[in-house]
């Protein structure tokens, strides 16, 4: 045989080969979607475990509870909940006019929880108590040796604090980031052209500025002294501390747990296990997670019952379908949103919308639409809409929640930032660096506007920031027509507000959570206090057969829920730097307390 010859069959086994792999792989992808799809079918549905007639209530605040239920192809099998922020607050609510559950046994260390969800929590949490029922909390250190203010904020609303004998509480403070990138985009030959509506609107300094402006620097400042001044006066009211004592802690911290007891920031020094075992012979009651207590509780629709939707929209503004992948930054679309919208009209007994915003902001093409959405959707259907604000929902967020006809924030929510900004990245001397010379034509006069590959020509920089000054005065019409705001420049200007300043300023029209947004819906549904009414919540849970459409339409992708601590990737990072394609957005800083 020749080395030809030799060389042909190699050649052929090899293809043989790849073909047998890849027909293993396809069978192999197709058996599995077919085994999950037998087992959806053939599946009972959640086990429900009976709440026993006496109940501790065990709740870990240290779940990451999302916005949005967890409701995609691989939600039963990933390792994340399937229940929201809302179902939370309503549980814990539901169980305090619940006569089987006595107390609660809750647990915190590190929560990925924003101090907005923080203080709903703790109202629902002193709703709890108001009913003659204790609430514990155990943690085995919040924070890491840092960053646990919030949570120790958070357990502070609580009767009794459990600490691990060797611990420690952070509660150093609040921690402001933000990543300014101009130096290394200049080293490679980029060069951002952003321009903004106004000064405060800063989302593009990070790519423009090498540190913090005077007006950047200013809304910071504002923003970290008054969370910090929040957290402070939270904590020294629920533990009966004078403020300048809690101040002159947090400044000392982080505080062992040997100190925290006789400091009277903590109660007990004993292990998770010791806590809840003292509340279930105090009681005589089992223990019972808050996941089995919700899968009691449900949605109830009677279809004779007047009803109230509670709609979710969570993530950065745009047009197209919404989206909720772990790795990126969730995505509230415009089409989605109009769709749900029309699913609600044709509801028979619909008195009322709660319409929770969670939105740092996005693209204002996008909010206009929604916004039109929800002002043609009150216009057929004669039915309010209640705006609860979550963590944020500021810039195209706060844009959408024009539409409400009352706005309900968080003293620590992050709203406002009426602005817009727009430009792009000149890649221009990064081609000359790598010897790439594009040729253009263009066919039209400013057929090339948003070209990367040169900056604005006067021209195009005119024409431009026309445009803005046109979206700009666009926004501050509609805010100063819906909020009644005379001098709506004072307000605005890319300024960001807390909740609190935001009541001050007219922005909002009152302080409080989910709870609070529900009475106020009830009250504007014509629901009378006490009366039963169903629930309708969106984004719907889908079908197998919908989820599975979604799953292949977007190419079979797995969630990635744990890539970050597989591969050490910091997934909040990159999700900061995702929010400068748009132009109507928070800017990026990381938030640590």
């Amino acid at each position: 045989m020749t080395r030809e010859d030799e060389d042909k069959k190699k050649t052929a086994l090899r293809l043989i080969l790849k073909t047998i792999i890849y027909a293993f792989a396809v069978f192999g992808l197709l058996f599995i979607l077919i085994l999950i799809g037998v087992l959806g079918i053939m599946s009972p549905g959640k086990i429900i475990m009976p709440v026993p007639e006496k109940t501790v209530l065990r709740i870990n605040f240290d779940t990451n509870y999302m916005e949005v239920r967890g409701d995609d192809f691989f939600a039963e099998f990933a390792d994340m909940p399937v229940y929201s922020f809302f179902d939370l607050i309503r549980a814990i609510n539901t169980a305090a006019d619940d006569d089987r559950v006595k107390a609660i046994a809750a647990t915190v260390n590190m929560s990925s929880l924003g101090l907005a969800q923080i203080q709903d929590i703790a109202e629902s949490v002193k709703y709890f108590r108001s009913k003659g029922k204790e609430a514990y909390i155990f943690s085995s250190g919040m924070g890491a040796f840092g960053g646990g203010t919030k949570e120790y904020y958070l357990a502070s609303v609580f009767d009794e604090i459990w600490l691990q004998p060797i611990s420690d509480i952070g509660m150093t403070g609040v921690h402001i980031e933000v990543p300014f990138f101009k130096g290394v985009l200049q080293k490679i030959g980029v060069d951002p052209e952003f321009y903004a509506r106004n000064e405060y609107k800063t989302a593009a300094e990070s790519l423009i500025s090498r540190g913090f402006t005077p007006a950047y620097k200013e809304e910071m400042s504002k923003l970290g002294s008054g969370l910090f001044n929040q957290l402070a006066a939270g904590i020294s009211q629920n533990r009966g501390l004078e403020l300048k004592d809690v101040k002159k802690l947090i400044d000392q911290a982080p505080v062992f747990s040997s100190k925290a007891i006789e400091y009277k920031l903590a109660d007990n020094l004993g292990y998770r296990q010791d806590m809840e075992s003292f509340l279930a012979a105090k009681y005589g009651a089992e223990i019972l997670d808050i996941s089995d207590y919700m899968n009691n509780i449900g949605d109830y629709q009677g279809e004779d019952l007047p009803h109230i939707a509670f709609l979710v929209l969570e993530g950065a503004v745009q047009s197209g379908q919404s989206s909720n992948n772990p790795m990126y930054d969730a995505v509230i679309g415009a089409d989605t949103v109009q769709k749900q919208l029309e699913e609600l009209s044709r509801r028979r007994n619909l008195r009322a919308v709660i319409l929770r915003v969670n939105s740092p902001g996005g693209s204002y093409a996008a909010s206009d639409e929604i916004m039109h959405a929800l002002d043609r959707f009150k216009e057929k259907t004669g039915v309010p809409i209640v705006v609860s604000m979550g963590n944020y929902a500021a810039s195209g967020g706060y844009f959408i929640a024009l539409a409400g006809n009352y706005i309900v924030a968080e003293p620590a929510t992050l709203t406002g930032s009426i602005g817009v900004l727009g430009g792009k990245m000149v890649l221009e001397r990064l081609w000359k660096k790598l010897h790439i010379n594009w040729g253009e034509m263009n066919f039209g006069k400013n057929a090339g506007i948003l070209s990367v590959n040169h900056k604005f020509s006067p021209e195009e920089k005119k024409l431009f920031n026309r445009s803005l000054d046109m979206v700009y005065k666009d926004f501050l019409i509609k805010v100063a027509a819906v909020r009644k705001i005379e001098n709506v420049d004072d307000v605005a200007g890319g300024r960001v507000w807390l909740g609190e300043g935001a009541l001050k300023a007219g922005l909002v029209d009152e302080l409080g959570g989910i709870e609070t947004a529900l009475k106020k819906a009830k009250e504007l549904g014509g629901i009378i206090p006490g009366a039963d009414f169903g629930l309708v919540y969106y984004p719907r849970r889908q079908s197998f057969q919908e989820k599975l459409a979604e799953f292949l339409e977007n190419g079979g992708s797995l969630p990635a829920v744990k890539l970050p601590e597989n591969v050490g990737i910091d997934v909040e990072d990159f999700k900061l730097l995702q929010r400068l394609q748009y132009d109507a957005v928070l800017p990026p800083f990381k938030l640590e307390m």
